[in-house]
């Protein structure tokens, strides 16, 4: 919770050039989306892939905890 909210840089990357072909242009300037910055958003990418991953496997360690009460409607 506490976790800052952020999109994945190469996720960016990927919804200017989808913007892009959609307004029809099918030859895309790199400067236009930014690809110069390419290696440090997959160096990026990939830390936070290895952080999602180190808390999916902490998760999958954790015990249940109960819940104080029961959710209405089950």
């Amino acid at each position: 919770m506490k976790a800052p909210e952020e999109i994945n840089p190469l996720l960016e990357i990927l919804w200017e050039i989808e913007q892009y072909q959609q307004q029809g242009s099918q030859l895309i300037e790199l400067s236009e989306i930014g690809l110069e910055d390419y290696t440090e958003a997959t160096k990026k990418s990939q830390k936070q892939s290895q952080s999602i991953q180190r808390t999916i496997d902490s998760l999958k360690k954790a015990s249940p905890i109960a819940a104080p009460m029961t959710i209405r409607g089950f």
